[in-house]
């Protein structure tokens, strides 16, 4: 096994203890924040909606839960023949019938009044009125249905300049893009967003060293192999359309970018300039012997 090699595992070993460390840290700070869900009865929506969130290692998750309330329902039903029976309507029958007529009085007047008393009788005398059909009723009910989704930030570009390898003692120049961005998704029929506000970035180099900034310079005065990486940290805000307003998430949540390979090489002597020889001045004619073209 030869000195790279060894090097080269050596510095792998560091970074992932950094890497580890530097993510139990993140979940110390930033995770551990109580948040509860409020996916329950009872939302703050005005109809019936709630709504709550969670953080995690490297997403958040929004919780939206609705409640639907069916009223309750009285509806008529009209009374059902036994069955193989079939109900025939029942003729109006005919008043007076002939063998009344013959019992009539003569006199017009005396006429009228006997047919009234006969088809038109008092209240007392009339038949009970029907009672009213059946009608069945359905209660109200009440049901309560939640769902969760999840959201991830934009990933953590990093970059180096004006090369990944260059002399000691020269200066690299580190540059990343956190940015504004925002998430959206459907649950439930609702649309729910999410909002990540850069909150800072700092860089990680494997030798130890930490720098904040979005666009850093650092030089190397010791030759090898070396790694960088940034670490860019958001506020997180969600919403449900149309619902709430845009809701702070407890904490902020942190992402890492690609790794940068650096190569730190030996810085060559200065080479003084040579001495030519000359035919003439050549400011003065450049085409003399000895003079650059």
């Amino acid at each position: 096994m030869n000195v790279f090699m060894v090097l080269r595992m050596s510095i792998t070993s560091k970074l992932a203890v950094t890497l580890s460390s530097l993510l139990i840290t993140s979940a110390l700070v930033f995770v551990e924040a109580p948040v509860a869900m409020a996916c329950s009865t009872g939302g703050s929506g005005s109809s019936g909606v709630s709504h709550g969130s969670a953080m995690h290692s490297g997403s958040v998750t929004v919780c939206v839960g609705v409640q639907t309330t069916t009223p309750a329902v009285t509806t008529p039903t009209s009374p059902k023949p036994p069955s193989g029976i079939t109900i025939k309507p029942v003729a109006k029958p005919v008043c007076p019938t002939a063998a009344q007529r013959k019992q009539m009085p003569k006199s017009p007047d005396a006429a009228e009044r006997w047919v009234k008393s006969v088809c038109n009788p008092s209240p007392s005398a009339a038949s009970k009125p029907a009672s009213p059909p059946p009608v069945s009723f359905t209660p109200a009910a009440s049901s309560f249905a939640s769902a969760a989704v999840s959201f991830s930030p934009n990933p953590l570009k990093a970059s180096v300049y004006p090369a990944s390898q260059l002399p000691a003692g020269e200066t690299f120049t580190f540059g990343a893009n956190p940015s504004l961005h925002y998430g959206s998704q459907v649950v439930l029929g609702r649309q729910a967003e999410v909002q990540f506000s850069p909150a800072g970035l700092g860089w990680q180099f494997s030798d130890g060293t930490r720098i904040q900034g979005v666009e850093i310079k650092r030089s190397f005065e010791q030759t090898g192999k070396y790694q960088a990486w940034a670490i860019a940290n958001y506020f997180v805000s969600y919403r449900v359309v149309g619902e709430t307003a845009w809701q702070a998430v407890a904490g902020q949540i942190s992402v890492l970018s690609n790794v940068l390979d650096l190569d730190v090489s030996v810085k060559l002597p200065a080479v003084p300039p040579k001495l030519l020889l000359v035919g003439g001045e050549c400011s003065a004619n450049p085409k003399s012997w000895g003079c650059l073209p």
